[in-house]
Parts: C-alpha cells; sequence; structure tokens
C-alpha cells in the first residue's frame, strides 16, 4: 500500500493515514473487506509507530 506522510504539514501523522485509507477506499484501490496490512507491516514501511498505525486503522 502507498502512503505518503508529511510530519511537517503540521496535520498529525495518524490523521494523514486514517485519510488516505478512507480516500483509498473510496476510490476503489483498497476494496471494501479486503485485508489491510498489519500495522507493524505498514509501521515498518512508513518508520513510525505500531500504535499510530493501529489507531488510524481504529477510526478509519
Amino acid at each position: 500500500m502507498l502512503m505518503h506522510l508529511n510530519p511537517s504539514s503540521g496535520v498529525s501523522v495518524y490523521l494523514q493515514l486514517e485519510a488516505q485509507v478512507k480516500r483509498a477506499v473510496a476510490a476503489g484501490v483498497l476494496p471494501t473487506g479486503d485485508a489491510l496490512p498489519s500495522a507493524r507491516k505498514l509501521a515498518a514501511e512508513l518508520r513510525i509507530n505500531p500504535n499510530t498505525v493501529a489507531r488510524a486503522y481504529q477510526v478509519a
């Protein structure tokens, strides 16, 4: 999954991630019902804390 986060944007990382997941689902890039990458895997790819990904996933 291709996500781009901007830590200097003034918007928290988890909100950026949440918005991107929602947009990907709405655009059909992530079909409804498909599994998301694990929080640990995505966190490693983005070099962020897994708890941040888990928080974004819970809200999205």
